[in-house]
């Protein structure tokens, strides 16, 4: 075996780490109370995201582990004469056996288990269990173990062959040898767990998907379609009427596989709101079942009356690679130039002024790359259209409605959320572009419907809105009808004679602009089961709601393809062509590039061409001449975050050259240079007021993007603050409680401890105590001047800190996204910083480093290269003593400040902070009362032969230059000993003159990035 092999074989091998903590996380939360038998395998508990439980517990539901401890410890009636047969690679395979072998509660399930000294084949054994270390492509070794061990080859052996997410790793030859050797057996069943790409490889998470495999080194060798893999079964000598095949959201959506009461079980253990990211992931994993006996007649239909039956009374497969409806027409995809803001699940608002109508679009909230926002993004296609501002609030806000009201351009804000158990009843309404708040809604909601209506009133008419349906912040779906008056607020209408069930997420719109009437899609029940219903509705004279079931109606239209009608999250809107049903989400299957678009006057689809917008979470609106498509992405479970890009689709194949829509303005953080340097500062004459240095400059903000990237600062070595990048779940989950239970809160730290608030490297007035973990995070919290700057755990004095191998239990909660690669490929350490109330010295750092902001609030001074001879550095040194922040007018360093160029940096969770490398800089302490955490990212910008040969645990020994620098000077300072002092002097004077007007000359010649202009 090739040791290429071998490393692409531990690849491979890692991929089950992170699943089997996952699967912990879901037995741990979802299943409290039943024995726990994944906790032993995993050293510390680390609790995934909603969504990423979700979809494990539906992985779980489908394909239950035939670990021999679950079987045993809960069903053990189930076990008699069965032997559990473990086969993985050698080394996973030992790894398990010795935690089974010091695990009292698995050994003890287990009869007599011992362990062998094989290298493979069998390493272990406990009646009824066999652990077997083979690699799948050596199918002759593993033949002859299973013979050897449980006689498989016995025809009176009946065999089940699971295969969780492993054939997909494996080249096509050598996993289509494992279907073609497992069908020569007499009496065999084969269930399989894997990944597929019902949309092609070039669906948004599909794509996402394939990237993140390819990234972690273990591509998806055999990935396909359902349908592919079933005749690759065929083709190994399976009968084809004997294999079944469903993809994940298939069996989630079918009632007699799931029960309403397990959907709604799972809403009590943890909130979750993340519907359209949980099918599409379920929508890309399918389970397929099959069977192969001597005596089963399998030439007419399938024999099966478990899933197979239930399956039989599935609509729509999700096989099907997208509806057979001929396209009614072709969208051409023009994306929009220049920068975007990422968000997805806000709201648009329409311009304030009549005259910007279909030229300039705002889009308001949503959920941006590190949390919810509060704020409005502009579109249009003229650079001078008037800014669109939304309501102040107080915090983000997603999944809420803004309608207008009438031909005027006022509207209406409605409800919306901030986590999906906490909705919002507030309600804003813009008048003459001011926005003031308005009556509440009787109860929060959101994810609900709304519409502009025009009563026919007396002298004129009102223009109002309607809304409906909608989602608490406790769980509960709604059913109700309510009316917003100015005057008396809201009213909840009657509904008289049938009508649709409690739904949320539904699409509905008026028949005409501003009518009384209209129709009502989909939604969800509170059950998590797409419906598939189309309803019309009517606001009676007397303010009560009547609605007519049409769906049988549309269904005779559609046929076969009912089930692109019935959406979760779509949207309906206006267009040339008529009312379109627009994205979402369908009960079964996913949604193609040929069908999330529904013509509803014809009920023909539109299909997409060239680029592939994700239409999840996407805001639609009709211009002239097509859809813009603002926003919009998703999170791909555990794969990555795909963000759309916002776009113009239409039928023309060309774009308008005079009508070129983009973002024209954002609140969000721009690109912009740093301000020039201000004037030189003289010192303070007699008598006048101390002025400690110059206003700081506040760094910008910027997003990077393919036109904006990390290199074009790292060129010119200036700080930055980089906003929106996607550093992991960290952001979300280091809470302390979470660093306790993952890390442990015995493990011992070195921390600082302080007596003062500011700590001086210098004078060394702190002290270094090693304290329990758990200990130091409480003294924090309540406010002691700690300071924890991690260390290597095995080799502090020789190694630079590396939060993977220093805090592995938190380290995949952590990670620098795609465009910082050029730091990660030149990385030297990674410590985790955790303060209280302290204020870190005046130092600098040799290498470049990111400083990503976790936790808590930060505020940074930053000097420019040009300022270090000011800053009170010893020679040799790379801390001062200089209190930057609270400067003592007696020092007589502290008027050099006055010939400094300060920068500021104003740090919040979600944010991270380029450094170049000689920019001196220092902390204040945390500015929001609790502790600050944070990571470090230390790397070489300039070539490996620039720095110093040999140990560098910190990062910050000098370059190899001046260290040779500091010698030559010795040197040159010797070659003076043998003259008089005053003409020692003299010379040495010049010379340092002529060596300070040289590094001013090379200092002017970096520009900006030597000065911080």
């Amino acid at each position: 075996e090739s040791a290429r092999q071998r490393r692409n074989d531990e690849f491979v091998m890692d991929t089950n780490n992170s699943s089997i903590v996952s699967k912990r996380s879901v037995e741990k939360l979802y299943h409290a109370g039943e024995r726990e038998y994944f906790r032993y395998f995993v050293s510390k508990f680390k609790r995934r995201s909603p969504l990423i439980n979700r979809g494990y517990w539906l992985r779980m539901k489908a394909y239950v582990d035939p670990l021999p401890f679950i079987f045993l410890g809960r069903q053990p009636a189930l076990c008699a004469q069965t032997t559990f047969v473990d086969v993985d690679f050698p080394v996973l395979m030992r790894n398990k056996c010795g935690i089974i072998e010091h695990t009292e509660q698995l050994h003890g399930l287990l009869d007599n288990f011992y362990r062998t000294r094989n290298e493979d084949g069998v390493l272990g054994a406990g009646n009824p269990y066999l652990a077997v270390g083979c690699d799948l492509r050596n199918l002759d070794l593993l033949k002859v173990t299973l013979q050897d061990a449980v006689e498989i080859d016995d025809d009176g052996v009946a065999i089940l062959f699971v295969a969780e997410v492993s054939l997909a790793y494996m080249e096509p030859e050598a996993s289509q040898a494992v279907l073609e050797w497992t069908a020569t057996y007499q009496d065999v069943r084969f269930c399989m767990l894997e990944q597929h790409l019902p949309d092609g490889p070039d669906h948004p998470f599909a794509r996402t998907m394939l990237a993140h495999f390819q990234k972690l080194r273990t591509p998806l060798h055999t990935i396909g379609t359902m349908d592919a893999m079933k005749q690759r079964f065929v083709a190994a000598a399976w009968p084809e009427t004997a294999i079944e095949s469903h993809s994940l959201w298939e069996l989630w959506s079918e009632p007699t596989i799931l029960s309403p009461e397990q959907r709604r079980m799972l809403e009590a253990i943890e909130p979750f709101d993340e519907w359209e990211e949980f099918a599409l992931f379920a929508s890309h994993y399918f389970l397929l079942v099959a069977e192969r006996k001597a005596d089963q007649d399998y030439t007419f239909k399938p024999y099966r009356h478990s899933l197979a039956a239930r399956a039989s009374m599935m609509p729509s497969p999700v096989s099907s690679t997208g509806s057979d409806l001929e396209p009614e027409n072709m969208l051409h995809v023009q994306e929009f130039p220049g920068s975007q803001v990422p968000r997805r699940f806000a709201a648009l608002v329409p311009p304030p002024s009549r005259g910007q109508d279909g030229d300039a679009v705002g889009l308001h909230g949503g959920l941006g790359t590190q949390e919810r926002l509060e704020d409005c993004d502009t579109y249009s296609w003229f650079e001078t259209a008037q800014h669109i501002d939304g309501p102040p609030l107080r915090s983000g806000l997603m999944c809420h409605t803004v309608t207008r009201l009438g031909g005027t351009n006022n509207c209406i804000l409605v409800g919306g959320r901030t986590s999906p158990d906490r909705a919002l009843a507030d309600c804003w309404l813009r008048t003459d572009s001011i926005w003031a708040k308005v009556q509440s809604l009787p109860e929060g909601r959101y994810r609900h419907c709304a519409v502009p209506v025009r009563l026919p009133t007396d002298p004129r008419p009102a223009h109002t809105v309607l809304v409906y349906g909608g989602r608490t912040g406790e769980g509960q779906v709604l059913d109700e009808w309510l009316l917003w008056s100015g005057e008396s607020g809201w009213q909840n209408l009657r509904v008289v004679g049938d009508h649709p069930c409690a739904r949320f997420g539904a699409a509905m719109i008026t028949d005409q602009k501003e009518g009384i009437s209209g129709v009502i899609v989909g939604g969800m029940t509170s059950a998590g089961r797409v419906l598939n219903d189309f309803w019309h509705w009517n606001l009676q004279p007397d303010m009560s709601i009547t609605c007519q079931n049409v769906t049988a109606r549309a269904s005779t239209v559609l046929k076969h393809n009912a089930s692109i009608l019935g959406r979760f999250g779509a949207q309906l809107v206006r267009s040339e062509h008529g009312i379109l049903l627009v994205g979402g989400i369908v009960g079964g299957r996913v949604l193609t590039r040929h069908d999330e678009i529904l013509n509803m006057r014809t009920l023909r689809p539109f299909s997409v061409k060239n680029a592939r917008p994700l239409f999840i979470g996407a805001a639609v609106q009709d211009v002239d001449g097509g859809l813009l498509l603002l926003g919009g992405g998703a999170t791909c479970f555990s794969f990555g975050t795909y963000w759309s890009k916002s776009c113009f689709l239409t039928t023309a194949p060309r774009p308008r050259d005079d009508q070129t829509w983009k973002l024209v303005f954002s609140k969000q953080p721009e690109v912009k240079r740093i301000q020039e340097r201000p004037p030189a500062l003289k010192l303070p004459l007699t008598g006048e007021p101390f002025r400690s240095m110059p206003a700081p400059v506040s760094i910008p903000k910027v997003q990077l993007t393919p036109s904006n990237n990390f290199s074009k600062y790292l060129d010119a070595s200036l700080p930055i603050i980089l906003k929106g990048l996607d550093l992991g779940t960290c952001t979300q989950y280091w809470t302390d409680e979470y660093l306790k239970e993952a890390i442990g809160t015995e493990r011992k730290v070195v921390v600082h401890s302080s007596p003062e608030q500011k700590m001086d490297f210098q004078t060394k007035n702190f002290t270094y105590e090693t304290q329990p973990f758990g200990a130091f995070l409480d003294a924090v919290s309540r406010g002691d001047k700690l300071y924890l700057r991690s260390l290597s755990k095995d080799s502090p004095s020789d190694q630079p800190a590396n939060l993977a191998t220093d805090f592995p239990e938190i380290a995949s909660d952590f990670h620098l996204p795609p465009e910082l690669s050029q730091v990660m490929s030149a990385a030297h350490s990674s410590p985790l910083r955790i303060s209280g109330p302290v204020a870190m010295w005046l130092h600098y750092d040799v290498m470049a480093n990111i400083l990503t902001q976790i936790r808590g609030r930060k505020r940074l001074l930053l000097f420019p290269p040009s300022d270090v001879s000011n800053l009170d550095f010893a020679p040799g040194a790379s801390s001062s003593s200089l209190d930057v922040f609270n400067p003592d007018p007696s020092s007589p360093t502290a008027s050099n400040l006055l010939n400094t160029r300060p920068h500021e940096a104003l740090l919040e969770p979600g944010d991270a902070l380029f450094i170049p490398a000689m920019w001196a800089h220092a902390a204040a302490p945390p500015t929001d009362g609790g502790p600050s955490i944070s990571v470090n990212v230390f790397f070489r910008s300039l070539e490996d032969k620039k720095y110093a040969a040999g140990r560098d645990v910190y990062g910050n020994r000098d370059l190899a230059a001046y260290e040779k620098g500091r010698k030559d000077l010795a040197t040159i300072v010797r070659a003076f000993d043998d003259l008089p002092p005053h003409v020692a002097g003299f010379y040495l004077q010049r010379l340092g003159t002529e060596l300070v007007e040289r590094a001013q000359g090379t200092l002017m010649a970096a520009g900006g990035a030597g000065s911080g202009g």
